[in-house]
C-alpha cells in the first residue's frame, strides 16, 4: 500500500510522525508500507529532513515542487505515483493520527474507501464549530453521508483511483470532499470509522480564511456536479471571483511533473 504526506513547511514536526509510521511500516510485513512526501513549495528544510529519513529508510520516497501547489495538488500528485499499490491512503505531516489507528482503517475493510472519523477529547471552540458547520454543508449541498468529510485519514482501493483521479480537480483543502464525491460517483462503498486524533502546536490552517475557501470550492463542486445547468453556471462564476479575492489568486490548477524526486521511473 501507498500512503502519500503533503507537506508544507514542516521541519519542526514531520520527522516524528514519519518515523512513527516508518517503524509500524517495519512490523507489518503483510501489508508491504511503502510512503510517499510530497513537498509543496516548502522554503524551510523540510526537503532536508525527508531526504535524510529516506537515506535511512527505504521505504520512504519523496517528490519536491519548488512552488506551492496546495494539499490537494499535493495529494493529487502523489496518488498518480501508486503503481502497484493494492490500497493508497494519506495523512497529515503532523501525525495527528497515530500509526495503529491510522493503518487500523485497512483491518477488515468492508468499503471501497476507508474514511477516519475524529474521536478527540478537547479541540478548541471555532475549530470544532467550522468543523461541524463545514461537515453540514458539504452533506446539505452534496449529498455525502460522510460525517467527517475533513479527517485526514483516508484509504482507496487502487481499482477506483484511475475514476476518481478522472474527475477530481480541487488543489486545496477541500480536496477531501472531491475526492469522497468522485468516489461515490463511481460507485465506491465508502465506510466511515473513528480514528484517534489529537491536534498538533504549530497548524498553518488560517480557520476563517481557509473554511471561507473550502466553502467556495463546495459552492464549486456543487455548481459542476450537483446542479450542472445553465442556472448554476451564474453561482460558479461569483464563487470564484470571491474565491480569487480571499485567496489573492486564482485557483490553482493540477500540477505537473514535480522538480525533484527520489521516485525511480515507473515501469
Amino acid at each position: 500500500m501507498l500512503l502519500v504526506i503533503p507537506a508544507y513547511n514542516e521541519e519542526q514536526r514531520i520527522e516524528a510522525p514519519l518515523r512513527a509510521y516508518l517503524a509500524y511500516a517495519w512490523q507489518q510485513s503483510v501489508l508491504r508500507i511503502r510512503i510517499l512526501v510530497v513537498l509543496n513549495g516548502c522554503t524551510d528544510g523540510t526537503a532536508k529532513v525527508v531526504a535524510r529519513l529516506a537515506a535511512e529508510f527505504p521505504e520512504l520516497t519523496w517528490m519536491e515542487y519548488p512552488e506551492p501547489i496546495g494539499k490537494g495538488g499535493a495529494l493529487l500528485a502523489g496518488f498518480r505515483e501508486a503503481h502497484e499499490a493494492e490500497w493508497i491512503g494519506f495523512a497529515d505531516a503532523d501525525g495527528a493520527t497515530p500509526p495503529g489507528s491510522l493503518f487500523g482503517l485497512l483491518q477488515h475493510p468492508e468499503g471501497d474507501v476507508l474514511v477516519g472519523r475524529r474521536e478527540m477529547s478537547t479541540r478548541p471552540f471555532i475549530r470544532r464549530a467550522a468543523s461541524f458547520w463545514f461537515n453540514f454543508l458539504v452533506r446539505l449541498m452534496l449529498g455525502l453521508r460522510t460525517l467527517d468529510a475533513q479527517c485526514g485519514a483516508k484509504f482507496f482501493r487502487a481499482n477506483f483511483l484511475p475514476a476518481i483521479l478522472k474527475h477530481t480537480d480541487t488543489c486545496d483543502m477541500a480536496v477531501d470532499v472531491d475526492l469522497l464525491l468522485s468516489a461515490q460517483a463511481a460507485g465506491a462503498v465508502i465506510q466511515e470509522r473513528p480514528v484517534q486524533w489529537t491536534d498538533q502546536p504549530g497548524s498553518k490552517v488560517q480557520v476563517v480564511r481557509t473554511s471561507m475557501l473550502m466553502f467556495l470550492s463546495v459552492c464549486r463542486l456543487c455548481a459542476l456536479r450537483r446542479w450542472p445547468n445553465f442556472a448554476t453556471r451564474g453561482l460558479l462564476k461569483i464563487s470564484e471571483a470571491i474565491y480569487a479575492w480571499v485567496a489573492g489568486r486564482a485557483r490553482r490548477g493540477l500540477p505537473g511533473a514535480p522538480a525533484h524526486s527520489s521516485l525511480s521511473p515507473a515501469p
